[in-house]
């Protein structure tokens, strides 16, 4: 037993060396998320109103059993007996036991598929529910993909700072030698002591920038908190990045579950339209039942009957027609909301793709700035050492390194995010 608890322990602290990568943290938020369990109790619950709206379709069979134990004096209330006979008893204390119980089965013989299609509206209903709750797994995943990428982004940003920190303190000692040398007059030192504080208070607040983003990240994966290493670099160009607009935005079409979803709403409400229609039409059941009823056990007398029902509501105050002019407009107002999405999807697919395009662009000049603003930092040092150049300008090429670093980490997480718009955009979970 020891063994194998050390061996778990083992396991867990391996684990978590090992760092969180992209697919445990989005398999964690399909798993943890409350939105999504919410959804998935929905979907059941969807799914269970399907099944009972399909009850009626079936035999209704019901038992039911009786005693008494009652006097038995007789009241004849008049007319009920011939004046010929006698209708006087006498009273008496005497008690009886009395069994009576039957068994009933009923059935739907016809209803014009009123009760067929009402149940195939809530099948589709179902089906709706289902789908919805594929889009919150992909907007979920959205969230994690972004809310992933921005710790890494913010991650990089405080090694740039912390980069820059040192680079600065770096300078504030060469600079404290040369005015100590005489070589540098005192306001350089000033200026360097500074450009130390600046630093330093700009690597607080990318901690701290760090620290909200795990934050984030720990809310979207549906977790107290995020403490591993993020092992997951930058994702890569997904598939069919660079195909046409119109056959992402087919994809999206096809693919997407909001698609589904309003497909499915439609079909609900044509059911539940033809579902009213048949309501101004007469029902049809059958029922079987059988009964027996006796003073004393032994002497059970059993009857069996058989009954066929019609019934017709002819007028129903105008409830039929109003029921029916809902359903009608409900489904013209679902059918509009399917243009809506196709409009939706094509914007969406096309803005992503669109923002993928220029953060690729974005990153590319980011790194030619970071290359040449370290290159201009570079030669600032040599002619500060030199004493041809000035702390200002060695300041300012310091300042520019350090933007053009934070500026990368910016266009990574841009492009990051928007691979991840795309993704949602045409409905892949990858």
């Amino acid at each position: 037993m020891r063994l194998a608890l050390a061996l778990v322990v083992v396991s867990s602290v391996a684990r978590a060396q090992e760092g969180l990568t992209l697919d445990d943290a989005l398999a964690k938020a399909l798993e943890q998320v409350p939105a999504l369990k919410a959804a998935r109790a929905q979907e059941l619950a969807a799914q269970a109103r399907a099944r009972e709206s399909f009850a009626p379709l079936l035999p209704q069979v019901s038992l039911g059993l009786q005693y008494s134990r009652s006097t038995a004096n007789f009241v004849a209330r008049p007319g009920a007996l011939p004046s010929s006979l006698s209708g006087a008893s006498s009273l008496s204390l005497d008690s009886f036991d009395f069994f009576s119980g039957n068994v009933s089965a009923q059935v739907l013989v016809w209803d014009f598929f009123s009760t067929w299609n009402r149940h195939q509206a809530a099948r589709r209903s179902a089906d709706g529910q289902a789908a919805q709750t594929r889009s919150l797994e992909l907007t979920t995943a959205l969230n994690v993909r972004t809310a992933y990428f921005s710790v890494k982004a913010q991650e990089e940003l405080v090694a740039v700072t912390q980069a820059a920190l040192d680079n600065t303190a770096a300078h504030l000692t060469q600079i404290q030698a040369f005015v100590a040398a005489g070589a540098r007059p005192e306001i350089d030192l000033a200026q360097a002591r500074a450009e130390v504080a600046n630093a330093r208070l700009s690597l607080v607040n990318a901690k701290n920038a760090v620290s909200l983003a795990r934050a984030r990240l720990a809310q979207v994966v549906g977790v107290k908190q995020v403490k591993a290493a993020l092992t997951d670099g930058p994702p890569g160009a997904i598939a069919r990045e660079e195909a046409s607009l119109d056959a992402l935005v087919a994809e999206g079409l096809e693919a997407r579950p909001e698609a589904a979803q309003l497909a499915a709403s439609v079909q609900s409400q044509e059911f539940a339209l033809a579902a009213v229609k048949g309501s101004y039409w007469p029902t049809l059941s059958a029922q079987v039942s059988t009964n027996a009823q006796a003073r004393q056990l032994g002497a059970i007398v059993p009857n069996l009957s058989g009954q066929l029902s019609l019934s017709w509501q002819l007028y129903q105050g105008g409830l039929t027609q109003a029921q029916q002019a809902e359903a009608e407009a409900t489904l013209v107002a679902t059918k509009a909301q399917v243009e809506t999405l196709e409009q939706q999807v094509r914007l969406d697919v096309e803005q992503a793709q669109l923002d993928v395009h220029a953060a690729r662009e974005a990153l590319e000049v980011a790194h030619e700035a970071k290359t040449a603003s370290g290159e201009r930092l570079r030669l600032a040092e040599g002619r500060y050492q030199a004493g041809a150049g000035s702390v200002i300008e060695l300041s300012d090429a310091q300042v520019a390194f350090t933007q053009a670093g934070a500026q990368v980490a910016q266009a990574g997480f841009t492009l990051a995010a928007a691979r991840a718009r795309l993704l949602a955009a045409v409905g892949r979970e990858r």
